[in-house]
C-alpha cells in the first residue's frame, strides 16, 4: 500500500469523524429544543397534544443520534487507532461482530423511519377518512416499536444465515465484506433499495391521486397541502436515492479491479457520514412543522388535516 493511499484512507475517516460529531451535535440541538418547547408549552397551557408529523420527526432525529453514536465507536474510532498505529492488530471477537450487526440494523432503521414518515402523509392524502390511521398512538406505541423491531430481524441473516459479519481485513472493526456478494446485496436491498421503492410508490400513488382530484375539480385549485406532502416526499426520495450512488460506485469498483482495500471502505462509510448529516441539516425542510413547533407557542392538533 503507498502513502498517498495510506493519506487518503486517514483523509477519508477524519472527515468521516467530523462530519459524524456534525451529525450528532445537530441532532442533540434539535432534541434538546424540541424537548425545551414541550416543557415550555406544558408549563404555559397545562395541556399538550403532540401532532404525528413531529413525533415521526422525533423518531428520525434519535435515529440519526444512534447511528453516528454507533458509527464513531464501532467504525471510526478503532480505525483511527490503527491509523495512527496506537493498536495495529485486531482481533474479532463476538462483541465486535454484535456491534456489526447492531449498527447495519440501526442503518435500516434510519431509513425505514423516513418510509414511516412518508406512509403517514400518503394514509393522509390517499386514506383521509380513515380517523384510525391518523392517530398518534398507532404511531407512538406500534408502528415505531415495529419498525425498529422489524429492521433489527431484517440483519439477524447476516449472522445467522450468511455468517457474514466479520474482520474486515486491514481494518479494526468488523463488517460486511465486498468480496461477499449474496450478503452485501442482501444489505442494499433491505437497508436502501426497499425502503425507497416504498416510498417512491407512496409518491406516484400520491401524484395519481392529485390528478384525478384536478379533474374532478378543474378550474379550482389544487389542495395546498397535497402540494406540500408532494413536494416533501420528492424532495425526500431524491436525497435518499442521492446518497445512495456513491455506495453503489464503490461497490462496482471494488468488483471491476477486484481489489477489496481500505479506501472502498473509507469511501462507503464517509458516504454514510454525509447520509446521516444531510439528513439532520434537512428535517427542518422536509417537515416544515418542526420549525413551526420551534417558533409557535402551541402545538398543532393531533389529527390536523386543514
Amino acid at each position: 500500500m503507498t502513502n498517498s493511499t495510506v493519506t487518503l484512507d486517514v483523509v477519508f475517516n477524519l472527515f468521516s469523524f467530523i462530519i459524524d460529531t456534525i451529525s450528532f451535535f445537530v441532532c442533540l440541538i434539535l432534541l434538546s429544543a424540541i424537548i425545551y418547547r414541550i416543557i415550555e408549552i406544558k408549563y404555559k397551557h397545562g395541556q399538550l397534544r403532540i401532532d404525528i408529523p413531529l413525533i415521526l420527526t422525533i423518531n428520525i432525529i434519535c435515529s440519526i443520534l444512534i447511528k453516528s453514536i454507533l458509527q464513531i465507536i464501532h467504525v471510526t474510532i478503532p480505525t483511527l487507532i490503527k491509523d495512527y498505529q496506537i493498536i495495529s492488530n485486531f482481533q474479532e471477537t463476538s462483541f465486535s461482530r454484535l456491534r456489526a450487526y447492531i449498527l447495519w440494523s440501526v442503518v435500516g432503521v434510519l431509513y425505514w423511519s423516513y418510509t414511516l414518515l412518508a406512509f403517514f402523509r400518503f394514509t393522509r392524502v390517499i386514506y383521509s377518512t380513515k380517523r384510525w390511521l391518523h392517530r398518534s398512538s398507532l404511531y407512538s406505541y406500534i408502528l415505531i416499536p415495529c419498525q425498529y423491531v422489524f429492521a433489527f430481524i431484517n440483519m439477524l441473516p447476516l449472522l445467522v444465515i450468511f455468517n457474514s459479519l466479520h474482520l474486515i481485513p486491514n481494518e479494526g472493526y468488523c463488517g460486511v465484506s465486498f468480496k461477499e456478494l449474496y450478503p452485501t446485496f442482501y444489505v442494499t436491498i433491505m437497508n436502501y433499495m426497499l425502503p425507497i421503492s416504498i416510498i417512491s410508490i407512496f409518491y406516484v400513488c400520491i401524484f395519481r391521486k392529485m390528478r384525478e382530484t384536478t379533474a374532478i375539480r378543474q378550474e379550482q385549485e389544487l389542495d395546498r397541502r397535497d402540494y406540500i406532502v408532494i413536494r416533501r416526499m420528492l424532495f425526500t426520495i431524491a436525497t435518499l436515492s442521492t446518497l445512495s450512488i456513491p455506495y453503489t460506485i464503490v461497490y462496482i469498483l471494488s468488483i471491476i479491479t477486484n481489489q477489496n482495500g481500505s479506501i472502498f471502505y473509507r469511501i462507503q462509510w464517509f458516504s454514510a457520514s454525509i447520509c446521516s448529516c444531510l439528513f439532520s441539516l434537512t428535517l427542518p425542510l422536509i417537515n416544515t412543522q418542526l420549525s413551526s413547533f420551534l417558533r409557535s407557542n402551541r402545538l398543532t392538533p393531533v389529527n390536523h388535516q386543514a
